[in-house]
């Protein structure tokens, strides 16, 4: 648990101004969230602590010396597995003028930040858990960065590069990591994601489209998932689905997924949020629906309660309740 008072500890000065995100400078940003849930079913009660944090100083497009740095963050403490890990993206950012940004270090994998929308499960943190570590989702790279130590009591090292640009109503990214398992073996992994704004249509108020493809190359076999998705907003409505096709498995048997979500502002402060996932490969399926309330108060406290209904595990229906702060 000390990483988390670490991080509170952190979070706690960066925003003992008034809107944290809104008096950076210019250049300066901070986005992501931090959250604690009580997680209760029949015979179980645990605590899952998560954090995802980034912060960096984005280089001048018109600088002689366009020089930047971003920093990541990412953090998990499930008692119910004894799960206890954080990990951090550090990277050196450089400005190519108007024709995008590359960033050298540890940054994070394209499908892991800044294309396709995350906490699409009615923001049901345990059920975020569950499918991440199921469907190794949203990125191979990232998981293995963060899970592997844990579940495999072996320290892991990664190291990448990524671009990011923008043109007109989309963006386009890519990513190559290498992780290295105490250098017993090592991994090749690369990504490239889009977005792309649509704008108004009809009567929606707002509507894009998303993507991303990534592989894994070990040994001489490669292993690649594929995610397309599509997200609108009309008045207080915003609903959105995601598609997923991954072989990342030991037998190379393709996993699909299907992702439908929805969220509704009831007021400013007050939303409903339900999704349902659905599971297969060859035949074996399974299921998640989720169905939540969301209070947000001060500027980025949140308090989230929802209830679970999955064919994972042998349980019943998972009540979670969520404590948080958005950035």
């Amino acid at each position: 648990m000390r990483i988390f008072v670490t991080t509170l500890a952190t979070i706690g000065a960066l925003s003992a101004t008034s809107a944290t995100a809104q008096s950076l400078p210019d250049n300066m940003y901070i986005d992501g969230y931090i959250s604690s849930t009580s997680a209760h079913t029949t015979g179980f009660d645990e605590t899952l602590s998560r954090a995802s944090l980034n912060f960096g100083i984005t280089p001048a497009k018109d600088s002689g010396f366009a020089v930047g740095f971003s920093l990541g963050l990412d953090a998990v403490k499930y008692d119910g597995w004894d799960i206890s890990e954080m990990v951090l993206y550090p990277a050196v950012t450089f400005a190519l003028g108007d024709s995008g940004l590359i960033s050298v270090g540890v940054p994070r994998p394209v499908v892991n930040y800044g294309y396709i929308p995350e906490n699409t499960m009615a923001h049901a943190s345990t059920m975020e858990l569950f499918q991440s570590l199921t469907n190794i989702d949203p990125s191979m790279a990232a998981f293995y960065y963060l899970y592997y130590p844990d579940l495999h009591s072996r320290d892991v090292d990664m190291y990448g590069l990524r671009y990011d640009g923008e043109f007109g109503n989309t963006k386009i990214g890519a990513s190559a990591h290498q992780v290295d398992f105490s250098g017993l073996a090592k991994l090749d992994i690369t990504s490239v994601a889009f977005q792309h704004q649509l704008g108004q249509i009809g009567g929606l108020s707002e509507a894009n489209l998303f993507g991303a493809v990534e592989q894994l190359k070990f040994g001489g076999k490669n292993w690649t998932s594929y995610t397309l998705g599509a997200e609108a907003g009309l008045d207080k409505l915003r609903t959105g689905l995601i598609l997923s096709k991954s072989n990342f498995t030991a037998t190379g048997v393709y996993l699909t997924t299907a992702n439908l979500y929805a969220d509704y502002k009831i007021t400013d402060d007050i939303s409903v949020l339900a999704s349902t996932m659905h599971m297969d490969a060859v035949g074996e399926s399974a299921r998640i629906h989720s169905l939540g309330a969301e209070y947000r108060f001060l500027n980025g406290g949140y308090v989230n309660a929802t209830y679970s209904d999955q064919t994972l595990y042998n349980s019943d229906g998972f009540y979670e309740v969520t404590l948080g702060w958005r950035f």
